[in-house]
């Protein structure tokens, strides 16, 4: 349980159920000392026991509140400890910094901790301070984790390390065989009072005899240390707030570092995990497909700086080689110093096996494999320079990619001839390696395999290097070999076949297939990425830098983020990625505190944007930020639609911007953002916290965001703001920790901020560097926000009526008008047709559409798209009825495309908890409110709905079984896949009345508006049409899912049955039909 709060409350409530498992981790012992000790014997002492009560109530109190815990603070800098009581504090370098703080030598604060300040002026806290005396508070605010309760069901951190530190780190693998799971994962967790209680078990012990105090932990050092690694921060940059995920260490220091453990120029370093005894291969990491994407270049050749490449065929090449591999060592490098060790004799007799592979790579015709494998298409004669433009030419060359068997055949060449058949040991595990290459490069964008899999049905005992000696050997002996193949099918994998993608092949995603990667020969993509240069360079209208502003930029240090421009194909081109997430030099960005600070900007200039926006809607116009806001407004509008009697004739436009990122002004943009922050008025407060909460599956789950405000609504002290974000926001069972807090964020600074973002945001393309004159990035975090801001001002110039008695929604650039003025609809369609330069708006007339007649005269141009009077209306991946405003789920963007490369599946040590998982979080994103609203839709429309996701949860399923590793059939556990079955109509149905509370949905006997009984038979219905087609894989289930089907056919009523079999018409899922899985 916490101590008291700000307040002066000598009584604590109890801990609330909901929060007490985040708060029952023990700490480790950790700066103990003497001090402990010292207690330990005071307690101990015949003395002791016979002092008066007055004594034993009222250990020594020798300091004030403030002067202790600013003693405390001082110890915590001193230490580079991770407190939550120090963040914002550092001690001080030499004149810097001004005075120290009161009560202490040597510390100052850069920034406010509303934390430590509430807690130095605290009469609880000070009463408990006269209770328990120094040594004991400054013992419990320097080693033990506390916490404040907050009605109803949340707490935040007072002192110690962050919450969201303590856990196992999530990457590190267990050893191969290795069951159970590690000590001190959050599953270990006991309830607060019974750690209370066993600890004063275990001191009323130790009078007889205490154990020796437990290790202390590292500690984290506020200088660079070189020699031990370092947490770095990701170069990514969040989109506003992160996301929820798991907790690990390094995640952790690489969003919060900066910004926890020192000011501006410090760096926390932590030491490095100690290795296994000497012969012990560490842990393989997990090869993925991630480490091969997006590798431009226009020569196809292995670096020479590759491992295979710099090292000699010779035995001390072989050492080398063997060292890095199974012992971690560093990658060895051409001239540098090299410390020798002692080489263990299993590794030492490896040697002539890894001079043979030297040797084999050096002979190795790669080129020669590449050509006979991934062949060109025969190349037309020279083109004209006007050609080279030609868009026939880019389709082409789009065309020419490389399928993934002809990338595999290559492969398997390349391993053949690199790697000697004894170090294989049998044909059988190279087959098996070999098959999980093709299986690699078939995987999709964010997948990944683990040496689990790897080594699934690998034979170690056909591997004679292995073996010292022959005979039977102890099953320890047996699990260290399977390490140490282990270690070498990671490194093939994840290392030589990963450079051969590198160094041969540009690998990418695409617009129109999802996650599946394809292949490009770089001889291919170099010309492609010409064109698609020469069409931005066009677009956004680039200024090349001369060498001399590049020079000059670099002397002053100037701390502009520079991106990097990649392309993404598409059917008829290329679109352009910008990535502001790509900063030069963002290998070592942890090294450059100015570009993390500017990164931090970045983010609070996005939030205070947010900020504004949710203060002020009107700046939008008729923006909306996603499905839930589009259910709004949209449930609003029907409703005052079907109250006129007649109901109107409505008139539907859609408007799709071409170019909206790239063809905004700049100036136009600076002036919309200028109204929305006005420089030198506003001055913001941001807070920036962590939130960490449990899940109701056990999970851990840590998120960081910000919290902007101004004074005229800041919430002062964390009391007062946790309570405030459970009155707004959903925050629910939750640690809060506080991270800063700054009170000067000026708006004026922030502008600056936003002006050197647009008018020099600097693009990296093929070496050289380029200013953008005209538009925004699109991979900025920022890009979404200002396009909304920016047509939201121009909505607000050109249509200021055009929403009455209709309604106009625009999802970023995609505009839909729906008004029963015909006039109205014209000349809305006409002014965004003809364009409005001002604001670089201009209609693509094919992605464009009405349900009226338009001639090609009124326009100007070619007519639109023009779809019946009474139609199913498609925009934004929805299907609008156009006479009963009924609105269903548009699939076409499944035609042609695999389910497997739209979803990645983290498979893991158990993928059946990965399944449910999986297949759950996609049918809570599918289950949209505007789908399942009985006020917006029908029963009849919300049956084909729900069918239709189920249908499509069906092919997700089989999707999924597909992927499981281990080769598990679906006949082995029949049981759990059922499970999942039911459990998925049940959490449908759950959603449907959390989508349409107050409505009485389903009665006794399967009666009513929508029983669950019509929901568990739609599903059956799906699951047994998407089964049934693979029967042989799905056999011991279809007969269960029919029994199960035939019994609710019996207890629906007749009327409800004809619905439901009406709703699984075939004819309605034709789009279901295309699928390739």
């Amino acid at each position: 349980m916490g101590p008291p709060s700000g307040t002066p409350e000598p009584r604590s409530p109890p801990p609330l159920p909901a929060v007490r498992p985040l708060l029952q981790r023990r700490l480790p012992a950790r700066g103990r000392g003497a001090r402990v000790e010292r207690l330990r014997s005071r307690r101990q002492s015949p003395q002791g026991s016979r002092g008066t009560c007055a004594t034993r109530r009222h250990p020594p109190q020798v300091s004030c509140l403030k002067e202790l815990v600013a003693r405390v603070v001082q110890r915590l800098c001193e230490r580079g400890a991770r407190n939550v009581l120090a963040f914002g504090f550092a001690l001080l370098d030499g004149a810097r910094g001004g005075p120290p703080l009161a009560f202490t030598s040597s510390v100052r604060s850069y920034l406010p901790n509303t934390v430590t300040e509430t807690l130095r002026g605290s009469g609880a806290w000070g009463l408990l301070l006269r209770r328990v005396g120094d040594d004991v508070l400054a013992h419990l605010l320097t080693c033990c984790a506390l916490y404040v309760l907050v009605a109803p069901s949340c707490a935040y951190q007072v002192c110690g390390p962050p919450l969201y530190d303590l856990c196992v780190p999530a990457a590190v693998a267990r050893p191969l065989g290795s069951p159970g799971h590690s000590p001190g994962t959050w599953k270990d967790l006991r309830p607060t009072r019974q750690a209370w209680k066993s600890g004063a078990r275990r001191r009323r012990r130790g009078k007889s005899g205490s154990s020796p105090p437990l290790a202390k932990r590292p500690r984290r050092s506020v200088t660079p240390e070189p020699e031990q690694g370092t947490h770095r921060p990701s170069a990514q940059a969040h989109r506003g707030d992160s996301k929820p995920h798991a907790v690990t260490p390094a995640r952790v220091a690489a969003e919060s570092a900066s910004w926890e453990g020192g000011p501006l120029g410090t760096r926390l370093t932590t030491a490095q995990p100690s290795q296994g005894p000497q012969g012990v291969p560490h842990q393989p990491a997990h090869p993925e497909t991630k480490h091969f994407l997006y590798c431009s270049g226009g020569r196809e050749r292995l670096r020479p700086s590759f491992l295979l490449s710099a090292l000699p065929p010779s035995l001390t090449g072989a050492r080398k080689l063997v060292e890095t591999v199974f012992l971690g060592s560093a990658p060895w490098r051409a001239g540098a110093s090299h410390r020798t060790r002692r080489l263990p004799a299993r590794y030492w007799r490896m040697r002539p096996l890894f001079q043979e592979l030297l040797g084999n790579h050096a002979r190795c015709p790669y080129r020669a494999l590449l050509r006979t494998h991934c062949p060109l298409r025969a190349q037309r004669p020279v083109a004209a320079p006007e050609e080279n433009t030609d868009p026939r030419r880019l389709v082409r060359l789009l065309r020419q990619h490389s399928s993934p068997w002809q990338v595999y055949t290559f492969l398997r060449a390349c391993l053949c001839r690199l790697v000697p058949p004894a170090l294989w040991g049998s044909r059988h595990n190279q087959r098996r390696f070999l098959r999980n290459v093709k299986k690699f490069i078939s995987l999709g964008k964010h997948a990944k395999l683990s040496p689990q899999e790897l080594m699934w049905k690998m034979k170690v005992q056909d591997c004679a290097w292995l073996r010292g000696s022959p005979g039977d050997v102890p099953a320890a002996e047996h699990r260290r070999r399977e390490g140490v193949l282990a270690r070498l099918l990671c490194w093939l994998m994840g290392t030589y076949v990963v450079e051969l993608l590198r160094s041969f092949f540009y690998v990418t995603e695409t617009t129109f297939q999802k996650n599946r990667l394809f292949f490009y020969r770089k001889s291919v993509w170099s010309p492609l990425q010409t064109l698609g240069v020469r069409q931005h360079r066009t677009s956004v209208r680039l200024r090349e830098l001369s060498a001399a502003e590049v020079r000059s930029q670099r002397e002053a240090r100037a701390t502009l983020l520079t991106s990097r421009l990649r392309f993404l194909p598409k059917p008829g081109g290329l679109r352009p990625i910008v990535n502001m997430d790509y900063v030069a030099g963002a290998r070592a960005l942890c090294r450059d505190k100015k570009i993390q600070h500017l990164t931090s900007q970045v983010k609070t200039l996005f939030s205070v944007l947010n900020y504004e926006r949710a203060r002020h809607p009107r700046l939008l116009g008729a923006s909306v930020l996603g499905m839930d806001d589009i259910h709004r407004a949209w449930h609003d509008f029907v409703l005052r639609v079907r109250a006129q009697d007649p109901a109107p004739r409505l008139y539907f436009v859609k408007v799709d911007v071409t170019g909206a990122y790239d063809a905004l002004p700049q100036d136009r943009l600076a002036e919309v953002v200028a109204n929305v922050l006005r420089p030198h008025e506003n001055t913001y407060c941001l807070r920036r916290y962590a939130v960490v909460r449990r899940t109701a599956q056990g999970h851990v789950r840590r998120s960081f965001k910000r919290h902007v405000s101004t004074f005229a609504d800041l919430p002062p002290y964390m009391r007062q703001f946790v309570e405030r974000l459970q009155e707004t926001t959903s925050l629910r069972d939750s640690v809060v920790v506080e991270q800063s807090y700054s009170l000067n964020e000026a708006s004026s600074s922030l502008f600056q901020l936003f002006l050197s973002l647009v008018y020099n945001h600097v693009i990296r393309i093929g070496g050289k560097s380029y200013i953008q004159c005209q538009g925004i990035p699109q991979g900025s975090v920022l890009s979404t926000l200002l396009c909304s801001l920016c047509y939201g001002d121009m909505e607000r110039r050109l249509f200021p009526g055009i929403q009455q008695d209709g309604l106009l929604l625009r999802l970023v650039d995609d505009f839909l008008l729906v008004t029963p003025h015909l006039k109205r609809a014209q000349a809305f369609l006409r002014t965004l047709v003809r364009g409005v330069p001002e604001y670089g708006c201009s209609a693509n007339l094919q992605k464009t559409a009405v349900n009226f007649p338009v001639e090609d005269m009124a326009l100007g141009s070619t007519a639109p798209l023009q779809l019946p009077a009474h139609c199913l209306f498609p925009w934004c991946g929805l299907l609008l009825d156009t006479q009963t405003l009924e609105v269903s789920c548009d699939y076409s963007s499944y035609a042609r495309t695999s389910i497997r490369s739209s979803l990645t599946f983290s498979q893991g040590t158990r993928p059946g908890r990965s399944l449910r998982h999986k297949l759950f979080a996609l049918l809570r994103l599918k289950c949209c409110a505007l789908f399942l609203d009985l006020q917006v839709n029908s029963v009849r429309t919300v049956y084909a709905n729900m069918y239709k996701i189920f249908l499509l949860q069906a092919y997700r399923f089989h999707a999924c079984v597909l992927q499981f590793p281990f080769d598990q059939p679906v006949r082995k556990n029949p049981a759990f896949f059922l499970r999942v079955i039911s459990d998925t109509a049940s959490r449908c149905y759950a959603l449907l009345k959390a989508r349409n509370t107050g409505m009485s949905l389903g009665a006794k006997g399967a009666s009513g508006l929508f029983p669950s009984e019509a929901a568990r038979w739609l599903c059956l219905q799906a699951f047994l049409l998407k089964l049934a087609r693979h029967s042989g894989t799905y056999r011991c289930l279809l007969g269960a899912l029919r029994a199960a089907q035939g019994h609710l056919c019996r207890q629906l009523p007749r009327a409800t049955l004809a619905a439901l079999e009406a709703a699984a018409d075939p004819s309605l899922t034709a789009d279901f039909k295309t699928i390739l899985d």
